[in-house]
């Protein structure tokens, strides 16, 4: 591991903006609610299915995922300090390892998570990742990954919030390096937008439906076509095996 990982992995919680103090639990459910409404609908139907989550933090995804009737789900961190919270808050699904040791003992699984992963490797470590997860996947296996959107409106505020960010894609360059990696099915979708309060939720939809307006009339006159272009703040991506 490279000096600057070691140093940001260590206390990666703790040193990322504004989460130095903070109330896990709420956190914890907060994040979990998001999750249940923007990822859970592209896991497998089969409720039994094997799902690993990597870089997986305290284990927000897995508590949404428990949640939504799915019980055999595993969650791997490299950093320790998230793996004590997930088991102060009572998960203990989430481990202590890293994704290449993880794939050195294990194989045949339904469905490979990343939230907010990918995007801290570099080239070479993705296209190795991905064939490594290819490998690990049982047929008709999926990812479902999300990761921030180069062709989003202030994307650097996403894709460089976090010192640890590599690897920056858009929906075409997703696409392609996925294909590239052997999965035969690849598609990226919006990331969810959305507000708990009802009446700043219906202010954002009108903003949102206007910027978007304003986003694709950019497009056109820079002579391109918005057909494969995603403009939230994140991409989610799937890609299945045969």
């Amino acid at each position: 591991m490279s000096k600057y990982r070691k140093v940001i992995y260590e206390n990666y919680h703790s040193t990322q903006v504004n989460k130095a103090e903070v109330n896990y639990e709420q956190l914890l459910q907060q994040q979990s609610f998001y999750y249940k409404k923007e990822l859970t609908p592209f896991l497998p139907k089969d409720k039994n299915a094997t799902i690993l989550d990597i870089g997986c933090g305290f284990g927000s995804f897995i508590s949404a995922a428990k949640s939504s009737g799915y019980q055999n789900v595993t969650g791997i961190d490299l950093s320790p300090e998230q793996v004590e919270v997930a088991h102060k808050l009572n998960i203990p699904e989430v481990k202590l390892q890293s994704a290449e040791d993880w794939f050195a003992e294990n194989e045949n699984l339904d469905c490979i998570v990343g939230v907010d992963i990918i995007e801290h490797f570099t080239k070479d470590e993705l296209v190795e990742f991905l064939i490594q997860c290819k490998k690990a996947l049982n047929p008709g296996g999926s990812l479902v990954f999300r990761t921030p959107n180069m062709d989003a409106h202030f994307a650097s505020v996403y894709a460089h919030a976090d010192f640890s960010h590599e690897v920056f894609l858009n929906k075409s360059s997703a696409k392609q390096v996925m294909a590239a990696c052997g999965f035969h099915k690849v598609e990226v979708f919006p990331s969810m937008i959305y507000n708990r309060n009802g009446l700043k939720e219906s202010l954002r939809k009108i903003m949102w439906s206007v910027s978007q307006t304003f986003f694709k009339i950019s497009l056109f006159a820079s002579g391109r076509t918005w057909d494969d272009v995603v403009f939230t703040p994140n991409l989610i991506i799937k890609a299945s095996v045969d």
